[in-house]
């Protein structure tokens, strides 16, 4: 399969990539994932000025084409994590403004039922049962996400369980397409993009034909949560970095 993209922007920023050793549990690769972004993606503000590590084309090329984007999926994360009580129509629209590139937002009930939502009428229509289940180890309060494939395109969705008594009450649920995303994306041509079972974004890469499209990626992310892959066709760098618990897969060519 071959995706095609318009010429965006060229961000360069600077940022480390370090290839992590496999992991024996799903609950390891999470926790050497989030070590992974923030020693090497989004780095601290102290710093071991010490570290001498040399990076490879393929790992510095990959952690440029993450930066803007990786910094945009967290401060989604952490404006849905920061609201007490679900937001009014006015606190909705206000994160719409501050994230242009979001589809909408929406209130579904407990058990998968669509409430509110902005818009009204949502362009793509989404089955949000698979919210009522949990990541590993996810505790109730933990956002949730998901990615679902459609008619449209692959669409990710975010959520924010909001609790009473520890009885769950409703979602805040933040939806979008990755395209919108690209804006954000040095050089988006040579990323791929993909989580368990559905492929999101394969730019100008031939998915099928490179080292990632034999992929058992369900069995792989039990074992390990970065890597290089290669064929005959060349070789890719590709890491997991997780939204939701959900892991979501970033890979660019290794030279």
């Amino acid at each position: 399969m071959r995706c095609s993209i318009r010429p965006l922007l060229l961000c360069l920023l600077p940022a480390l990539v370090l290839a992590l050793p496999g992991c024996s549990t799903i609950e390891s690769c999470y926790k050497d994932s989030k070590k992974f972004y923030y020693t090497h993606i989004n780095r601290p503000e102290s710093v071991d000025i010490t570290d001498r590590t040399v990076l490879e084309d393929g790992e510095r090329g990959l952690a440029q084409r993450m930066m803007a984007l990786d910094n945009e999926l967290i401060r989604l994360e952490k404006a849905l994590d920061a609201f007490a009580t679900p937001p009014d129509g006015q606190g909705a629209a206000a994160l719409l403004r501050r994230f242009p590139w979001l589809s909408g937002l929406a209130m579904v009930a407990p058990d998968g039922t669509l409430g509110a939502s902005i818009p009204p009428v949502p362009l793509k229509q989404l089955d949000y049962s698979p919210l009522l289940s949990t990541a590993p180890k996810a505790l109730p309060r933990d956002l949730r996400a998901f990615v679902q494939d459609t008619p449209l395109g692959p669409e990710i969705v975010l959520a924010r369980p909001f609790l009473q008594e520890d009885q769950l009450q409703l979602f805040l649920v933040a939806t979008f397409d990755f395209r919108a995303l690209l804006p954000y994306v040095s050089s988006p041509g040579d990323l791929v993009v993909r989580s368990t079972d559905t492929l999101i974004w394969c730019g100008d890469v031939d998915y099928d034909a490179s080292p990632l499209g034999k992929v058992d990626w369900a069995s792989l992310l039990k074992e390990e949560s970065s890597g290089e892959l290669s064929n005959e066709n060349g070789s890719m760098i590709w890491v997991t970095r997780y939204l939701g618990g959900k892991p979501l897969v970033f890979a660019s060519k290794a030279r």
